[in-house]
């Protein structure tokens, strides 16, 4: 096996809540943001009013990812994030090359634990009040 190099971003997985479903919200930005065209959401309308959209199907296909990391960059709930370290890759079966959402879901590498960042909301200050009744 060669030796990979550094600067290696990562393979991919996605975040849980912490009452443990998937953080990503199928808002699409993933997917409009790679480059390869290897990210595919199918999203779904959910009944919890919290959210309005989750991913019914999430796939990476890792033959045509270039692993640029632009899908992390461009996800606004973190709900995607690259871990450096290296599982059962490459192989010699095509279709372990193809990602699921069940797949990217339960991998959870020891160097990065799978507790999710907490939500940090702005402080009320930071947001510039806008409308009839703002003050300049």
């Amino acid at each position: 096996r060669r030796p990979i190099s550094p600067r290696w971003r990562g393979l991919h997985r996605l975040m849980l809540r912490p009452d443990g479903s998937p953080r990503c919200v199928a808002c699409m930005m993933s997917e409009t943001a790679c480059p390869d065209r290897c990210i595919y959401i199918t999203p779904a309308e959910t009944t919890d009013g919290r959210i309005e959209k989750y991913p019914a199907a999430f796939e990476i296909d890792l033959l045509r990812c270039c692993y640029c990391g632009l899908c992390v960059e461009a996800c606004p709930e973190d709900a995607i994030r690259m871990a450096k370290e290296i599982p059962a890759l490459p192989s010699p079966d095509r279709g372990a090359m193809w990602l699921g959402r069940e797949e990217l879901l339960e991998w959870q590498p020891a160097s990065d634990p799978a507790k999710p960042y907490p939500a940090r909301p702005l402080p009320a200050a930071a947001i510039p009040a806008t409308g009839p009744g703002a003050k300049p």
